[in-house]
């Protein structure tokens, strides 16, 4: 009886360790992929730690109310760029060489036509008087001194416009000078009505940098823009030490604002994921996306490494494409994270808070 009974408990036993083992087993096969519902607390509203990954769980109806909205990850490709800065030019100085410029024309071309005539006058004079003297010397001689005179002015006139000409080079380059001066100048035209802006960029310091014929330019958010390369910059920002270019934008940027220049060092693609601008938010003095791990769970991780670039951040690790992340309310599931939750006695969720 005793024998039965012992072979019972040790069937028992053994069926219990093999139910152990299966259970550590899928316990280690699940270890860190956070990415499966069935490694998810069954909570529908809190926060919780899972495989060192802070999870927010927000139930479907919770998620509409409050405006979160998921989007997909995609791929993208990086090509490896240098930071410069620049400003807005202020095109007023162009515009006032140009109608400087215009007005000395007029003035040219009126002297121009004014000692032509006083020529005429003086060569008919001359030949009067060498013609036995059919005119007074008198009259021949004010005839030559108002040809003389008239000549001056119209030199003076052409050398002012050459002046012009030469003021407006100096400041902006022959290509800016060209379109300035050029009365029907389609490029001057889109400046004027501000469908182009200008800007000077100052490139870094590098004996072996050739400016690039495009660039790509930001300011006052995240949006790039491209920017073309119109020519050397004659003149330079003091205030930062660099070879100036000019370049124009098609974008209505106030005059004076200071603008970031990215500028590709590189022909070198790197493939990786984008990160759209709107999913980061930023903690600690870093950089995080809430991804989407299942229905009602969010996790946040971090975008490290990453670049900026057209829409978003570029990065290779942490993310792939097809993930979801939450690009519409991804700071109110920062405070729902950050908020004390009930029972517990700090804010922090961390884990190198525990």
């Amino acid at each position: 009886m005793n024998s039965r009974l012992n072979i019972k408990r040790l069937t028992l036993v053994i069926l219990l360790m093999g139910l152990a083992a299966i259970a550590v087993w899928s316990l280690l096969q699940g270890k860190g992929d956070v990415g499966t519902e069935a490694a998810m607390p069954a909570a529908t509203q809190g926060v919780a730690i899972v495989n060192g990954v802070i999870v927010v769980m927000l139930d479907t109806a919770t998620q509409t109310q409050s405006g979160i909205r998921t989007e997909p990850l995609s791929n993208a490709n990086y090509r490896a760029e240098t930071a410069a800065y620049g400003t807005v030019l202020d095109l007023q100085p162009l515009i006032d060489l140009r109608t400087r410029y215009a007005s000395a024309l007029a003035d040219a071309d009126a002297a121009r036509a004014m000692a032509a005539a006083s020529r005429q006058e003086y060569e008919r004079s001359r030949l009067l008087y060498q013609d036995n003297q059919n005119v007074a010397l008198k009259t021949y001689q004010a005839a030559q001194a108002g040809y003389h005179s008239d000549r001056v002015k119209a030199d003076t006139a052409a050398l002012n416009t050459q002046n012009i000409q030469a003021a407006a080079r100096q400041q902006f380059g022959a290509t800016l000078r060209r379109w300035a001066l050029d009365p029907h100048s389609p490029e001057l035209t889109r400046l004027l009505n501000q469908q182009d802006v200008l800007l000077r960029v100052t490139l870094p310091l590098d004996d072996g940098m050739v400016a690039p014929a495009q660039i790509q330019i930001s300011a006052n958010n995240y949006r790039r823009l491209p920017a073309y390369l119109v020519s050397p910059s004659p003149q330079s920002d003091p205030a930062v030490q660099g070879s100036a270019f000019i370049y124009r934008t098609a974008a209505p940027i106030a005059t004076g604002t200071n603008i970031a220049a990215y500028l590709p060092t590189s022909n070198q693609v790197t493939h990786g994921i984008l990160i759209p601008a709107s999913a980061i938010v930023w903690y600690g003095g870093q950089s995080w996306a809430y991804k989407q791990i299942s229905a009602a769970h969010f996790g946040r991780y971090s975008v490290a490494q990453q670049f900026p670039m057209q829409g978003g951040f570029f990065v290779t690790q942490g993310f792939k494409p097809g993930e979801r992340v939450v690009v519409s309310g991804a700071q109110l599931l920062l405070s729902e994270e950050l908020r004390p939750q009930p029972g517990s006695s700090s804010g922090c969720k961390d884990p190198e808070c525990d």
